[in-house]
């Protein structure tokens, strides 16, 4: 089990769990760019992480010689983080495999799309799932991230746009002591797959009308997988900007949001940058504007990016990465 503060992702939680060269890893990891920075520990419950939280210091006091001093204690709250079951099912004609050389490669390459499709859903819910709405999900962190004047309000920074045009700018520090993905206690570790020999598949049609069987493949995919938040304060939103008004930057009707401001004031609303892995995220419209903002001012940072060995824009050092479950039609925080 990792440590405090590790940062160890999903593949080399599998690959220290003695699963090494798993396609399937492999191929999730690199279609779901947020899954190379994330880092990854199995939870200490069957469905997900219990932890405790420090929610008030314990009171020291200032004393003279011979007076005694009341003992003391922080307060501590326990949350409970749950994991959510992920799953599809594939199903291929075996005549469509027989026309390849190699059937199981054919077979990987029918199911690349599934697993690519359950690494971007796990994207879009962890930036946007909301357990009250689908109890069936694990909440994300736009919920998480929503009260301009609840407890989360010095990490949340308000960029200015009304409407539903809004997009977000994100700041993480990845690791076990602020923010981690997590798996079930003696759980899978990674998605999991069981491909089937030749069976028959029943032909049903969109409205449920059985035509007959054929011979195909079955191949059913599952990952358990969660999130757990355990300092809020290593993950800092920038909210409310507007989308339609980027362009208007530098010119005589400007009302955009100047990003360079929001995102420097990100790195300094953060508690400790130096605790873990920290990264941006933004979609790639807000990217391209930031950079035009950057290019305006004569700015620009550019550096080799540690996960992924590309070049890419950084601030401060801190990467930018595109994640494009990230939406550029986001309601108003308030």
């Amino acid at each position: 089990m990792p440590g405090l503060g590790t940062t160890q992702t999903l593949a080399d939680l599998a690959m220290n769990a003695g699963i090494k060269d798993d396609p399937i890893v492999e191929f999730l990891t690199k279609s779901t760019p947020l899954l190379q920075d994330m880092a990854f520990r199995q939870g200490n419950q069957l469905d997900g992480h219990k932890f405790r939280y420090r929610a008030g210091l314990p009171g020291v006091t200032w004393r003279a010689i011979n007076e005694g001093v009341e003992p003391t204690r922080s307060s501590q709250k326990i949350v409970r983080e749950t994991c959510a079951m992920l799953e599809a099912v594939s199903e291929v004609d075996k005549a469509l495999i027989d026309l390849e050389d190699n059937s199981g490669v054919a077979r990987l390459e029918e199911a690349a799309s599934f697993v690519e499709a359950m690494g971007q859903e796990f994207a879009t819910t962890l930036w946007y799932g909301d357990n009250v709405l689908n109890p069936r999900k694990f909440t994300g962190l736009s919920r998480r991230y929503s009260d301009l004047t609840g407890p989360a309000k010095d990490y949340i920074i308000d960029g200015g746009g009304t409407g539903n045009d809004n997009a977000s700018i994100w700041l993480i520090v990845h690791g076990t002591d602020s923010f981690f993905g997590i798996v079930p206690k003696n759980g899978k570790i990674g998605l999991q797959h069981f491909a089937s020999g030749v069976i028959d598949l029943d032909d049903v049609d969109a409205n449920g009308v059985h035509h007959g069987t054929y011979q195909g493949y079955r191949d059913r995919f599952q990952w358990q997988v969660g999130i757990c938040l355990k300092d809020y304060r290593q993950v800092v939103r920038a909210c409310n900007i507007d989308v339609t008004k980027l362009s208007t930057f530098g010119t005589s009707s400007n009302q955009s949001a100047y990003l360079l401001h929001i995102i420097n004031s990100m790195t300094n609303r953060v508690q400790n940058l130096n605790t873990g892995r920290p990264v941006f995220y933004m979609n790639r419209t807000v990217k391209e504007f930031w950079e035009r903002q950057l290019l305006s001012d004569n700015y620009i940072e550019k550096s080799i990016d540690d996960a992924t060995g590309k070049l890419t824009t950084s601030y401060k050092g801190i990467p930018f990465h595109v994640d494009d479950m990230l939406l550029n039609t986001e309601e108003r925080v308030v």
